[in-house]
């Protein structure tokens, strides 16, 4: 019988954490990544959403991302995932499942491509402006 993608999870040394021409450090294959499959969890802990976007709203790079309309999962101490670009045309898709955010990918991914998601809006004020360098960029989060 076949596994299926939700329950499949890629071996933790597919990806590595370096340098990115997106933003400071970025997370990138170090195989061939198929599609739609199951890349792993984020990891961090739940935060209550009102001090999560006031613990965010000057920060540079943000760590967190919004549950339901009480609950944020915090990711600065988390592990490779929190280090995922926001890309206007990501390859990646984030999943959330209740309290839980997993990583899948969206389609074959080669080998030293940056792994990408699309964080949708920024609740910073104004917006902030978007370094992903795609062909469509919205310029602004």
């Amino acid at each position: 019988m076949r596994s299926s993608s939700t329950s499949a999870y890629l071996q933790s040394d597919a990806t590595v954490v370096r340098p990115s021409p997106i933003q400071g450090r970025g997370l990138f294959a170090v195989v061939n990544l198929p599609g739609r499959r199951k890349l792993g969890e984020i990891s961090g802990r739940l935060v209550k959403l009102p001090q999560a976007r006031r613990d965010i709203e000057t920060a540079e790079r943000i760590y967190f991302i919004e549950l339901t309309d009480t609950w944020a999962l915090e990711c600065s101490e988390g592990n490779q995932f929190k280090h995922l670009n926001h890309s206007c045309t990501p390859n990646c898709y984030l999943r959330i499942y209740g309290k839980r955010v997993e990583v899948y990918t969206l389609r074959p991914i080669k080998r030293g491509a940056e792994l990408t998601v699309d964080y949708g809006e920024t609740p910073h004020k104004g917006g902030m402006r978007c370094q992903c360098g795609a062909p469509d960029c919205r310029a602004v989060l």
